[in-house]
C-alpha cells in the first residue's frame, strides 16, 4: 500500500509541477495555483484517510473521482505536452498549436472518463459465448449458464435500478442454471438489505449457485474483531439463502438430465496475497468420480494455475475478480500488466478457465469494460 501510494503521489505531484512551471508560475496571485493544485490535495487526503483505516464508501468514490478525472487528464495533457515539444524542438512557432493538441486530448479523456463514472456503470450488456467442454454428458449439449459477479451492492447506496435491470435481463434470457462467482459487498452484510427481494426473483430450472469472494470476508472493514467478522460472514451467506441461493462452501451439487450427471463445485476464495484463502478444493471435490465432468465456482482466477489445473475432472472454472479494472479498450485492459488472466477464456490442455469482468466495483465507474450478464452455452 505504501509503495502504491508513492506512485500515486508522483502521478499526483509530477504534473502539477509540470503545469505550475511552464504555465502558471508567471502569473501574479496564488489563485491559479491554488486552483491547479486543490484537487491533487483533496485526492492525497483521501488517500491518507484511507489509509489510515478510515473506509467509507464516499470517501473512496471521491478519491477515484478525482484522480480518474482530473489527474488522469493532466497527465495526458503532460505526455502530449512533452512528446509535442520534442517533435517541434526546431520550430517554437508550433507551440501554441502543441498547447491546443494536448489541451483537446485532455479533455477528450476528461469527457470520456466523465461518461465512465456517470454513465458507464449502468451500461449492462449481456455476452454470449459457446463453449465446448471436454468430457460434457450429451444431455447437457446445448445447457446454458448465466454467470454474473461482483455486484458489489454497497457501491450504489441503496439504488436499486440497476440490479433490477440485471434480474429483468437475466430471466428474460431463461437459462438453465445462473451462477454467482463472488464479491457480493463491499464491507459489511448490511449491503444486501436494499436488494434481497430483487436478487430473490432470479430463477432457473435448476437454481442459482454461489460461491464468496474476498469482499464477501468483510476484511476491509475497519474494527472489526474475529468474531464479528464472522458474524458478518454468516449474515452474508443467510443473506443468499433468503433469497434461494445455494452457496457452495467447499461443496458440490450434481444435476442429472436423464441417465447423464453435470457436477458443480463451489469453493471458498483462494487468492494471492493479500487476497485471502479459505478454499478446500480437496473438500469441493470430495465424492465426484475421476471421470465425471465438474464445472467449479472460484472467485480469483489466480486459483486456476495454483490448485485447479491439478483436478483434471474439472473441466471449465468460471471466476471473476478482476473487473477487468473497470477499463477496456478493445480486446485490451490494464488488468493485464497485472493478471495473466483478467477477463474471456483460457485453455490448457483439455481444461477452461473462463473469467467474468463483472457487473460493479468499489466505486461507481465502467468505460469500455461495461458491466456484464455471461450467457454460457456448453456445448
Amino acid at each position: 500500500m505504501f509503495r502504491f501510494f508513492i506512485l500515486l503521489l508522483l502521478l499526483l505531484i509530477l504534473p502539477d509541477l509540470y503545469i505550475w512551471w511552464n504555465f502558471t508560475r508567471a502569473q501574479t496571485g496564488i489563485l491559479r495555483t491554488l486552483l491547479l493544485a486543490l484537487p491533487s490535495l483533496m485526492a492525497l487526503g483521501c488517500m491518507l484517510l484511507l489509509i489510515c483505516q478510515v473506509r467509507a464508501a464516499t470517501l473512496m468514490q471521491l478519491a477515484f473521482i478525482l484522480l480518474i478525472c482530473v489527474a488522469v487528464p493532466k497527465l495526458v495533457f503532460v505526455l502530449a505536452d512533452i512528446i509535442g515539444r520534442g517533435i517541434c524542438w526546431h520550430h517554437p512557432n508550433m507551440l501554441p498549436n502543441v498547447h491546443k493538441v494536448a489541451t483537446a486530448l485532455a479533455v477528450g479523456m476528461a469527457a470520456l472518463q466523465v461518461y465512465g463514472t456517470a454513465w458507464g456503470w449502468r451500461k449492462l450488456q449481456v455476452e454470449n459465448t459457446t463453449l465446448h467442454i471436454a468430457g460434457l454428458p450429451a444431455a447437457f449439449k446445448g445447457y446454458r449458464i448465466v454467470q454474473i459477479s461482483d455486484i458489489h451492492l454497497g457501491t450504489y447506496s441503496g439504488d436499486t435500478s440497476l440490479m433490477q435491470s440485471m434480474v429483468d435481463s437475466i430471466n428474460q434470457l431463461n437459462p438453465d442454471l445462473i451462477v454467482f462467482t463472488g464479491d457480493m459487498v463491499n464491507t459489511a452484510s448490511s449491503e444486501t438489505l436494499p436488494y434481497i427481494k430483487i436478487l430473490g426473483k432470479l430463477h432457473a430450472p435448476d437454481g442459482v449457485m454461489s460461491v464468496l469472494g474476498n469482499h464477501d470476508y468483510c476484511m476491509y472493514h475497519p474494527g472489526l474483531s474475529p468474531q464479528e467478522r464472522e458474524t458478518e460472514i454468516r449474515r452474508i451467506i443467510r443473506s443468499q439463502r433468503i433469497m434461494g441461493w445455494q452457496v457452495l462452501l467447499n461443496e458440490n451439487r450434481h444435476i442429472v438430465r436423464g441417465d447423464d450427471i453435470l457436477y458443480v463445485a463451489g469453493v471458498e476464495n483462494v487468492g494471492k496475497p493479500p487476497f485471502p484463502t479459505r478454499g478446500r478444493l480437496d473438500k469441493a471435490m470430495k465424492n465426484i468420480p475421476s471421470h465425471a465432468c465438474t464445472l467449479l465456482l472460484s472467485h480469483d482466477p489466480w486459483h486456476w494455475r495454483h490448485g485447479v489445473l491439478k483436478y483434471p475432472n474439472i473441466a471449465l472454472t468460471l471466476s471473476g475478480h478482476t473487473h477487468a479494472l473497470q477499463m477496456q479498450v478493445g480486446s485490451f485492459s490494464p488488468a493485464a500488466w497485472f493478471m495473466s488472466e483478467w477477463g474471456g477464456l483460457y485453455t490448457k490442455g483439455h481444461q477452461q478457465l473462463f473469467v467474468s469482468t463483472g457487473i460493479g466495483g468499489g466505486v461507481p465507474y465502467r468505460l469500455g469494460a461495461w458491466p456484464k450478464i455471461e450467457l454460457i452455452t456448453l456445448m
